[in-house]
């Protein structure tokens, strides 16, 4: 016997981690290719709040961040929005069209972030996040379903 591992303890664990993993990758394959994508984003948009409400910004952190948000945001134009697939003729074409022009104001908010990282400009960082989570919030009410 192994010397201060408690065997029934990690005879459980053995037994629980085939499921927690089988439960992890079964939410993964729930997501969307677009869920898949915002996540990228969201990542980035959270680092930069927490810089935000600090006003201390690490530009070398940001940076990596905020070029695969932008990376993310165009694979995300060609993507279509649960709530909008589910939509049908002249309303679906109006939703998506404004779905299109939001994420283009989103890759440009993005390319301003990584403009004010370059220059390092805390205040432009600042007022970029303030946007953001304008965006954020305003597309997520248009484009996500209650559920």
């Amino acid at each position: 016997m192994t010397k201060g591992i408690n065997l029934p303890a990690a005879l459980l664990f053995s037994l629980l981690v085939p499921f927690l993993t089988a439960s992890l990758a079964a939410a993964e394959d729930d997501e969307t290719p677009l869920e898949k994508e915002m996540a990228t984003i969201s990542t980035a948009y959270k680092q930069l709040g927490r810089q935000a409400r600090r006003e201390a910004y690490d530009f070398a952190r940001l940076t990596p961040l905020f070029t695969k948000a932008k990376a993310a945001v165009e694979k995300s134009v060609s993507l279509v929005p649960a709530k909008i697939e589910k939509m049908t003729g002249a309303e679906k074409e109006k939703a998506l069209e404004g779905y299109k022009k939001g994420m283009a104001a989103l890759l440009g908010e993005i390319d301003a972030v990584l403009t004010s990282c370059k220059a390092k400009d805390g205040t432009k960082l600042k007022a970029a996040y303030e946007k953001l989570k304008e965006m954020k919030k305003t597309g997520h009410e248009e484009h996500i379903d209650d559920e």
